[in-house]
């Protein structure tokens, strides 16, 4: 499953991270990528951009970065 897949206040462990390396940089800058815990906060009417939230930064992802995301969702207990 992608960022795309998630659902509101669902957190997930990131699986691996595709797109241009210039992309992955960013997202490791901002603490997405592989074996970080990420949360998505908020989902735009169009489902345009994602809201995701890794450790204290907060990233605002276009679909098509959200959909190179690949994440497991975590059992909440």
């Amino acid at each position: 499953m992608t960022v795309c897949d998630m659902k509101k206040g669902m957190r997930a462990i990131v699986l691996k991270v595709d797109g241009a390396e210039a992309v992955k940089e960013r997202l490791r800058f901002l603490g997405i990528y592989k074996g970080a815990k990420v949360a998505l906060l908020k989902v735009s009417l169009m489902k345009s951009t994602y809201l995701v939230q890794a450790g204290s930064s907060r990233a605002a992802l276009g679909r098509d970065v959200a959909a190179g995301v690949f994440v497991w969702k975590l059992n909440e207990n």
